[in-house]
């Protein structure tokens, strides 16, 4: 059976030798070295100009003397801090210097005439938890017999829960026995 793949091998003349246009070696050594040292050359480069770059923006953001617009700022914030002006040009509103507006504070304060509590004050106790009667006990004092309260219908509640648990209990193990 033959296929388009199919055709005659050519033989060789082992006289002919081998093929003398082999790779050299030391030209491939060389090319691998040069391109190791400028990719080391590079990576340097590139990491000294980051240091660079990020230096002079941590100068100019962290370490830089404010300029002089920050400075006239906060001047004008603490001029108005301990002066009085009008505080818009309608001059409804007055702007009082804080330590004035601190003692005006505290004196309203001392008298009571605070808008919202200005005053600390201590959280009540905790009370303790009385705990329910047991059962077959008599009710709380001062009930007829026969009466129960919040309490005794409470503690009725939690035996009838109780009950139906130990019923539903006692239902399992019999069922397992049955099965052994």
């Amino acid at each position: 059976m033959t296929t388009k793949y199919d055709h005659e091998v050519q033989h060789h003349d082992p006289q002919e030798g081998f093929d003398h246009s082999d790779l050299d070696a030391r030209k491939i050594t060389l090319f691998v070295i040069v391109s190791v040292i400028t990719l080391v050359v590079t990576i340097l480069a590139l990491q000294a100009y980051f240091d660079k770059i990020w230096n002079e923006a941590v100068y100019e953001k962290v370490l830089a003397v404010p300029g002089e617009e920050v400075g006239e700022l906060r001047s004008l914030a603490n001029w108005r801090l301990s002066h009085y002006e009008f505080a818009d040009p309608s001059k409804s509103r007055v702007r009082l210097p804080f330590e004035r507006a601190k003692e005006l504070f505290l004196a309203e304060q001392a008298a009571g005439k605070t808008f919202y509590p200005g005053k600390t004050y201590e959280p009540k106790p905790e009370e303790p938890v009385v705990a329910a009667p047991a059962p077959g006990e008599a009710g709380q004092p001062g009930q007829q017999p026969g009466q129960q309260g919040e309490a005794g219908k409470q503690g009725e509640a939690g035996k009838q829960g109780q009950a139906g648990k130990q019923a539903e209990a006692g239902k399992q193990p019999a069922a397992a026995k049955a099965k052994k």
